[in-house]
């Protein structure tokens, strides 16, 4: 990646326009769903601005060299945007995107109360930063959801909008767990756990979800009784320790499901459940589809 700085409003021919603007300035779809919009354009050369007050998930689908970047009241920046390449914007910031080049573009847009339910679910917090990742940034994860996002938003017939609002939701968790950081502590209720072990449990449990943990490996670390363990952090984090880690679960096997790379039975062992039967159970359950469904939808 090369990076320069210039300024934007040097361009006499700076086109600012909010989001409808850009979208209807490309060759592409838009579907709004619960979650959120999302769309696919053919972004002709040109710059665009994306208002404060919504946040943004842009992933460019192929390469963009010469692209500049502002980011709120600073100097644009200069880099060659692979494909793959993201941007997040914050609802609190503008954003101005400069293409030198036509570029096959996802743009994916979240109400603040949709990632706050998102990072609520998650995280068990809705206390939560998006911290946009450096310019040339390389996202595997949110270049196959965009290029899922292509393949539903350009067919000739109405894309379903079930389909899209399961990619959008898959893009909004991947992004609080790879570019926010859950730094202010859980809320502390009386009756729950103290703010220390709400956080103590909450990283152990991300970074072991794959594996077997009973309800006493945690009362440990809590140090409390399981009885009371159990009382105490299901009135912190809104949801029993077995739901917890059942969500945690279900969510990253959905990630690995879109990516569409490792078979089912792999998807199983790799999100914590001992066979593919389990997994299909509990996605049937709780998230109203089968492995197998999920994946021919997308």
């Amino acid at each position: 990646m090369t990076s320069s700085e210039c300024d934007l409003d040097d361009d006499p021919h700076l086109a600012v326009a909010g989001l409808e603007s850009v979208l209807s300035m490309a060759e592409g779809r838009a579907i709004t769903t619960g979650w959120g919009a999302a769309a696919y354009s053919l972004l002709p050369p040109g710059s665009y601005t994306f208002p404060a007050g919504h946040h943004v998930v842009y992933t460019g689908l192929d390469s963009a060299p010469g692209t500049f970047l502002r980011l709120g009241q600073g100097k644009a920046e200069r880099y060659d945007a692979p494909a793959g390449g993201i941007i997040v914007k914050p609802a609190h910031l503008e954003a101005r995107l400069n293409l030198s080049e036509a570029r096959e573009s996802a743009i994916v847009v979240y109400p603040d109360s949709s990632l706050k339910e998102l990072a609520r679910q998650q995280f068990g917090t809705e206390q939560v930063e998006l911290k946009p990742p450096p310019l040339g940034t390389l996202d595997h994860t949110a270049l196959r959801v965009g290029q899922l996002l292509k393949a539903e938003l350009a067919k000739e017939q109405r894309a379903p909008e079930l389909h899209v609002e399961h990619l959008i939701a898959i893009l909004g968790v991947h992004i609080l767990h790879a570019y926010t950081s859950p730094d202010k502590e859980p809320q502390q209720l009386k009756g729950g756990l103290t703010r220390k072990a709400a956080r103590t449990l909450e990283h152990f449990i991300r970074a072991n979800f794959a594996r077997k943990i009973s309800v006493d490996e945690l009362a440990t670390l809590a140090n409390l009784s399981p009885n009371h363990f159990i009382q105490a952090f299901s009135r912190t984090f809104g949801k029993s320790p077995h739901r917890y880690l059942l969500d945690l679960r279900l969510d990253h096997a959905t990630r690995l499901l879109s990516e569409g790379d490792a078979t089912i039975t792999d998807v199983a062992y790799l999100s914590g459940f001992s066979s593919q039967s389990h997994l299909t159970a509990a996605m049937k359950k709780h998230r109203g589809t089968t492995p197998t469904r999920f994946r021919s939808a997308i």
